[in-house]
């Protein structure tokens, strides 16, 4: 077979049930073994759409999301995307083509660099120069995928190779060694964890998106909370990785986390934090979270290089969160630690009741609606459907996190290291094309809608049962909203005051539609989405001075959270 043959054969041996891309010249060879063997592809309408369908893809099922772009540009239009998997610890295999070998270094027609472009952003990535070494690569480019911390690999392939035959019998065997196993220190420190424990008085658990990664993370997660009686709060990421009803769960803590979480990870003597990378969202300001060194602070994560990279580690420890709480659960000493948190627990319970109060009171009807209304009318609508729930990023993403209980692990996709305005919408087509026979919902704001409004065409011919609601408040939301707060409300460039009729835009794709206004208009148009069969867009006109609370401002730390009404 030729090159091109063989990166499709090897696909479909991988089990791979939907690729997403976009055709160019060095890759016309590539696609004609697409059509040849009649491989599920799917046609974005960007290279950009590609690779974050691809994201949405893999954080649903677990398995790597593969994308397909050509030479030059095709290639590049993958970056932001391949940073934003890379962030996230996302398992993407983008597979792009290249101009002839002999073309290579001499600034020929759709000649990028892509490999040197994207080592920064990638795990691994390849440049294939040698026929006979397209198979190993591909075979370890898919392992580095979700070996260890999962991530995006790329593997450039020039195109005289994907047109050239191959012979079998002449493929090397030997793949290159890029990766190293884990070493797992868990059962060697078991001990000092549980010691560390007895000591305690005001323990955290901060579940980060390690957890959720992790396959059988969660059930043994729970199991550990359960059998200690800790107090668990989690990162954006995090979402999904203990029931929201859990009455040991405190929510989402940082930036624009609740109060009883912030209250917790500011208060706690222990910090027992597994698969979380400390990112500054979570700790405003590293060097004054523990100055005096009186916490004591356990981090658990695969990537050794996340362990004491933002916040000191009194203990560290390399290990998958899935194998930590295994290894922990099996040597777990018969000690009641909850009786002497007893206090702690109350006080937490306290401060997670009164802002139950305060987000009841978010729930009333108004006209223009409020995004807090919207997402909570929505989740009661779908409660007990465990639909896949993905935002895009902006105000409205924060909303979503503090006012949408998801029902399972791998049910909350959003974009969290990069924060990629337009991630939401192809993100949410690979999310559903990896569960068609779940309803998923998109929360997306108008301006990163209309960054990547052009999927559209691709919902059209899928007809997935995507249901998406534009929270349209008419400005660049999350921006403007620190304008106001510190910028002494100049609004430079944030208003959107020619958004398009987003209706007509649906219709024009041939997408059913309509508008929510008011409270009734609104549970009318939820009605419309969950009966039709396919897709539907509900247009969602928002109050623009509608700002997101809680907040801790940028470098700011958790006594430093902003409430509903102080932020004026």
């Amino acid at each position: 077979m030729n090159g091109a043959e063989l990166v499709i054969d090897f696909l479909i041996r991988k089990g791979v049930k939907k690729a997403f891309g976009y055709p160019g010249g060095p890759v016309i060879i590539l696609y004609e073994a697409i059509y040849k063997y009649e491989f599920p592809h799917v046609l974005t309408r960007h290279e950009q759409g590609a690779v974050h369908a691809a994201e949405g893809y893999a954080k649903v099922s677990g398995q790597p999301g593969v994308c397909l772009a050509t030479s030059g540009p095709g290639a590049t239009n993958l970056v932001t995307g391949l940073a934003d998997a890379y962030l996230d610890s996302v398992p993407v295999l983008a597979i792009t083509g290249a101009v002839a070998r002999e073309s290579i270094g001499t600034d020929a027609f759709q000649e990028a660099d892509i490999t040197g472009v994207t080592q920064p952003i990638t795990k691994y990535n390849y440049l294939v120069m040698d026929p006979e070494e397209l198979l190993p690569i591909l075979e370890e480019a898919w392992t580095l995928t979700t070996e260890g911390r999962p991530g995006p690999v790329l593997v450039n392939i020039p195109k005289d190779i994907l047109s050239m035959t191959i012979e079998l019998s002449q493929i090397k065997s030997s793949s290159y060694a890029r990766h190293r196993p884990p070493k797992i220190k868990t059962q060697a420190l078991s001990d000092k964890v549980y010691a560390a424990l007895a000591r305690s008085r005001r323990p955290l658990l901060l579940a980060g998106g390690g957890c959720v990664i992790s396959e059988g993370g969660t059930d043994d997660l729970l199991r550990f909370v359960d059998g200690l009686g800790i107090p668990v709060a989690t990162t954006l990421m995090g979402k999904g990785a203990i029931p929201e009803d859990h009455p040991l769960f405190l929510g989402i803590l940082g930036m624009h986390g609740t109060p009883q979480a912030n209250t917790a990870l500011g208060n706690c003597d222990l910090l027992l934090a597994v698969g979380s990378r400390f990112s500054d969202r979570i700790i405003g300001d590293f060097k004054s979270y523990n100055p005096d060194g009186k916490r004591q602070i356990i981090h658990v994560d695969i990537d050794p290089a996340e362990i004491g990279k933002n916040v000191k580690a009194d203990l560290g420890i390399e290990d998958d969160a899935a194998g930590f709480f295994e290894a922990m659960l099996a040597v777990r000493p018969e000690i009641d630690y909850s009786a002497d948190w007893s206090a702690w627990k109350q006080e937490l319970d306290r401060k997670k009741q009164e802002y139950q109060a305060v987000k009841n009171a978010m729930y009333e009807p108004s006209r223009p609606l409020t995004p807090q209304f919207v997402v909570h009318q929505v989740a009661n609508a779908l409660k007990g459907q465990n639909p896949v729930v993905v935002t895009d990023v902006g105000q409205h993403q924060q909303f979503v996190a503090q006012h949408y209980p998801v029902e399972s692990p791998r049910s909350f996709i959003t974009s969290g290291g990069l924060g990629t305005m337009g991630f939401g919408l192809p993100a949410a087509i690979g999310a559903s094309a990896a569960a068609p026979d779940r309803t998923t919902l998109l929360f997306a704001g108008d301006g990163g809608f209309q960054m990547t409004i052009q999927e559209l065409g691709v919902l059209a011919k899928l007809r997935l049962p995507l249901k998406i609601f534009i929270m349209d408040n008419c400005c660049l939301g999350m921006v403007r909203q620190w304008q106001e707060l510190f910028f002494d409300r100049h609004y430079s460039q944030t208003i959107l005051d020619n958004n398009p009729d987003f209706v007509m835009i649906a219709e024009a794709y041939g997408l059913p539609a309509g508008t929510a206004c008011d409270g009734e208009s609104l549970k009318e148009q939820i009605n419309h989405a969950l009966a039709a069969e396919g897709p539907y867009i509900v247009h969602c006109l928002i109050n623009p001075d509608e700002n997101v609370f809680p907040m801790i401002p940028a470098g700011k730390m958790p006594q430093d959270l902003i409430m509903p009404g102080m932020g004026d």
